[in-house]
């Protein structure tokens, strides 16, 4: 049987899927078919498909029949989906033979900017450009040889930095270029802006308070990463350890106060107590308080709380309704007195102060009033000068305070807080289960009153004794 034989005239052969490319006058020899009629049937691709001689002007690489899967892509390099394939392939002559391309930083750099000068450059960059990029097409954008951005970056770098349980959304998502520039930057780690300046891009709402405020958090001012690991952490807002671990870095002092003290503040000793106070960022208050001190305390005390078998009193509607305020508060300080984080003294109280009606008189059991006040006022036994709770020169702070066994403490007449009277005499003071009256009233020389404890007395700081 003789062979069959096809001659063509400037045609193209599509046979079982093989393409040929333009030829004129060819002959082609099917040379293993046992029968013509198999000739539909068996790939032309079986015997090989050689590539052209030469280079048809008419045709283009993709449209010619050999790399039409070069735009099956969706995202393709701007010569390969304009058909400029000579752009890039640079041809021996009329012959489909092309010159090697060897250098292709060169050859990128002729449409695209150079890196060259940039304090630091992506090693790629530098050399190769197809190690991350395809020069035809991709399934993403900029023509990336992996399926996605994160992908091609765990390719050489470690994939550990997304370990955490809380990731940065960039990261988490792939999108390393919105903080990085792939190619070059004058940033170290390829950053797009200096490190702060970065973060701002994103977080505006945290600006106000890292540039604006009075008071800045020294690690704020060092970078957000002095706190923020940028990429994953194992605890909310990518922080490295707990807010009290994070905080006791620098504060170990007053974060030991608030989980070892003996009389511990409940806020600052719960996990992310830190933050119920203070800013980590910047406030106008000091010490990065999140308001004033006083109405920062009366947030939380605004109500009767409980502490062990006590409630304590509801600060805010003693404050509004009594206007004496004591010196500290008034001067906006609940610190003046009390321990922020944890103390050794019931109340958080800086130092001894007599939790009972009556004391032995100890100048010891009265250090928290005389960090303030002369403790010679309940030393001297007459005086002038001391104090102006005096009978003529009788001092009668000495007289009520200065006992052996049964002195009446600051507390029996005074409320350190607020009062409706000057130097905060109270209206009554507890007594078990008796609130006893003091009926203090005032005169212009001294005053009167008549307690549950005895008859009414006056004294007057005029009388010659």
């Amino acid at each position: 049987m003789s062979l069959p034989t096809l001659r063509i005239r400037r045609s193209r052969i599509n046979l079982g899927g093989a393409v040929f490319g333009r030829v004129t006058r060819a002959t082609v020899c099917l040379a293993s078919l046992a029968a013509a009629s198999l000739l539909s049937l068996t790939p032309l691709a079986a015997w090989g498909a050689a590539a052209p001689a030469t280079i048809d002007p008419e045709a283009s690489c993709t449209t010619g029949g050999c790399h039409a899967d070069t735009k099956a892509k969706p995202k393709l390099h701007g010569p390969v989906a304009g058909d400029a394939c000579q752009g890039c392939h640079e041809p021996k002559g009329k012959e489909h033979n092309f010159a090697k391309i060897s250098d292709i930083p060169a050859l990128c750099t002729k449409c695209h900017d150079k890196v060259d000068g940039a304090a630091n450059v992506h090693p790629p960059a530098q050399g190769d450009c197809l190690v991350c990029h395809d020069p035809h097409g991709s399934k993403v954008a900029g023509m990336l040889k992996a399926d996605d951005q994160k992908a091609l970056c765990f390719s050489c770098h470690e994939d550990a930095i997304l370990k955490g349980e809380y990731q940065h959304g960039p990261a988490a998502v792939g999108a390393c270029s919105v903080c990085h520039n792939p190619h070059s930057s004058a940033q170290e780690k390829l950053l797009r802006s200096p490190g702060n300046e970065l973060c701002a891009t994103c977080h505006a709402d945290l600006v106000k308070d890292m540039t604006s405020g009075a008071n800045v958090h020294e690690p704020v001012r060092k970078g957000c990463v002095s706190c923020h690991n940028p990429h994953s952490g194992p605890k909310p807002k990518m922080l490295p350890g707990s807010t009290q671990e994070l905080c006791a870095k620098c504060h170990e002092k007053q974060v030991k106060a608030a989980k070892e003290s003996a009389v511990p503040h409940g806020p600052a000793a719960e996990d992310g107590g830190c933050t119920k106070c203070h800013t980590p960022h910047g406030s106008n208050n000091r010490p990065l308080l999140k308001a004033a001190q006083t109405d920062l305390c009366v947030g939380c005390h605004d109500k009767p709380l409980e502490a062990g078998k006590t409630k304590l009193t509801n600060m805010k509607q003693l404050l509004a309704d009594n206007k004496e305020w004591h010196g500290p508060i008034r001067d906006g300080g609940c610190t003046g007195c009390h321990e922020a984080h944890g103390g050794a003294n019931f109340r958080l109280l800086k130092q001894p102060y007599p939790a009972t009606f009556y004391s032995a008189y100890q100048p010891d059991n009265y250090a928290l009033c005389f960090t303030c006040h002369e403790p010679m006022m309940a030393k001297e036994e007459f005086t002038k000068t001391l104090t102006g709770f005096r009978d003529g020169d009788r001092n009668m702070h000495f007289l009520h305070v200065n006992k052996a066994d049964r002195g009446r403490t600051c507390r029996a007449c005074h409320e350190v807080h607020a009062s409706t009277h000057p130097r905060h005499i109270r209206e009554s003071v507890p007594y078990g289960n008796w609130s006893l009256p003091i009926n203090f009233a005032i005169t212009e020389q001294g005053g009167s009153c008549q307690p549950g404890c005895h008859a009414a007395k006056t004294y007057d700081r005029s009388k010659k004794n």
